[in-house]
């Protein structure tokens, strides 16, 4: 009976030292240290499961008692499985699934040589601080999404007068601009589903208003920036059949694959021009990026595009890191009506090919436009950083620097030139009320009590002899 209740109490420490690191785990952000832990007991319980059967039995001489060795084989046989699951799936989807898209080849380019594209100046992601960052998404924050809903608005056709631009933001990267006779979409991404591969794509926020292509007028040009699959989604492509598109070299083979016609495709190097009509140009700029849907990061080549229309200039950057290049943009093109620049999903490790928000406003500095509109946020988590962390410090660097910033709602269309209200509307998205065992003071007074606790718990019954010997 002594011997039983002993292991009792020792059940009830190891409850109390294992409730207590979780406790703390959790308070110091570290979330996914539980979900290892949580994952352990699941493996273990499917070990013990399996255990019951014959497997790896054939050299037991008891197979009612489980040995270690036995378990590690069920282990191992386990692990297998899963990664078999997973490479067999990731290779199925890079070889068979039209999403990746088409083969891209070489090209007669003086941006394309080593078998690949390549920046206007050397960039590379820092090895040491990528290791670093994979470190740090070990740490939970919840105040990397929203939490709740983000409020949005309900995108609403409407006539544009002669001479006018209205324009509308869809949320990360994707750009409707309207005239009285033209449309064009930048970088569409439509839809509630994650992005891909497979399903280990992020999910998309929460909008109080889902947007599709339907929803749009029809749309005469599609300008793609490059083939990420944030950037380029086939099945937005594919509903978008009957319009044009522009593409940078490479990506052509892609649309070709999701049955887009040859004739419907114009593919740019940088700083290939093209007159769409009389009054409506483009140009392909560079961008200080990379590409690739598969194992390849360079095949397709990535940029940003210069439009005039309605004797207004327009230049969207895609994605990019902060290079000199803005200035040479502006030298040949400048100056901009607005600059749709990439201000989200930065991190130090890969700071040569995305943009601080302070590096975005002078961006639009160098670009000489009279307003910024800040893209590639609010919709996905992809970097460290929280949610509403870029909107802020835009518009905070624009009142620094007297650049002008527009921070119109998701879906909220607005006319290119018009006054627009001051609007930081991110402000009004509720904090996140982490739950009492985040925030009380009294529970961070216990824990160390409740840990100390439960080893004593533990340990207890090797003081028992000693105590019954005296």
């Amino acid at each position: 009976m002594a011997t039983y209740d002993a292991k009792r109490i020792q059940s009830i420490g190891r409850i109390l030292v294992l409730a207590s690191i979780m406790v703390w785990f959790y308070r110091q952000d570290l979330m996914s240290l539980n979900v290892i832990i949580v994952l352990n007991f699941i493996m273990k319980f499917i070990i013990n499961l399996v255990a019951k059967t014959s497997l790896f039995t054939k050299k037991e001489a008891d197979i009612s008692i489980v040995s270690f060795k036995r378990k590690a084989k069920i282990f191992s046989l386990l692990i297998s499985i899963f990664m078999a699951v997973i490479i067999i799936s990731a290779t199925a989807f890079l070889t068979m699934s039209d999403q990746v898209g088409g083969d891209v080849g070489a090209y007669d380019s003086p941006n394309y040589y080593d078998g690949k594209f390549n920046n206007v100046r050397p960039t590379d992601v820092e090895t040491g601080s990528f290791m670093g960052v994979l470190m740090d998404y070990m740490v939970g924050n919840a105040d990397r999404s929203p939490g709740e809903t983000v409020p949005t608005q309900s995108y609403q056709q409407a006539d544009v007068e002669e001479g006018a631009v209205r324009v509308t933001w869809f949320g990360h990267s994707t750009i409707l601009v309207e005239t009285h006779d033209t449309t064009l979409l930048f970088d569409p991404v439509f839809g509630s589903d994650n992005l891909n591969p497979l399903v280990f794509g992020p999910a998309p926020f929460d909008y109080e208003h889902i947007y599709q292509v339907d929803q749009l007028p029809d749309i005469d040009y599609v300008f793609i920036s490059h083939d990420h699959y944030d950037h380029l989604d086939m099945t937005t492509i594919q509903s978008l059949g009957d319009s044009m598109f522009f593409v940078p070299l490479g990506v052509d083979e892609h649309l070709k694959v999701w049955d887009i016609p040859s004739n419907q495709i114009m593919s740019f190097d940088w700083y290939d021009e093209a007159n769409i009509t009389e009054d409506f140009q483009i140009a392909l700029t560079p961008s200080q990026h990379f590409s690739g849907r598969g194992l390849n990061r360079a095949a397709a080549l990535w940029g940003s595009w210069v439009v005039a229309m309605e004797s207004h200039s327009l230049f969207f950057s895609g994605d990019s890191g902060y290079s000199e290049e803005f200035k040479e943009i502006n030298n040949r093109y400048g100056p901009f009506d607005i600059a749709i620049c990439e201000a989200g999903q930065y991190n130090e490790a890969w700071d040569q090919i995305h943009m601080y928000p302070e590096q975005a406003v002078q961006a639009a500095i160098d670009l000489n436009a009279t307003t910024m509109l800040p893209i590639h946020n609010t919709k996905y988590i992809l970097a460290l950083h929280e949610w509403d962390d870029p909107l802020e410090r835009v518009y905070q660097e624009g009142k620094r620097t007297n650049q002008h910033v527009s921070t119109p709602m998701i879906g909220e269309s607005f006319i290119l030139g018009e006054p627009m209200e001051d609007n930081p509307w991110w402000r009004e998205v509720a904090k996140h009320n982490p739950w009492f065992l985040k925030t009380s003071t009294i529970v961070g007074w216990l824990l160390p009590l409740l840990f100390s606790a439960g080893i004593g718990m533990i340990v207890h019954e090797r003081f028992l002899p000693q105590s019954e010997e005296e």
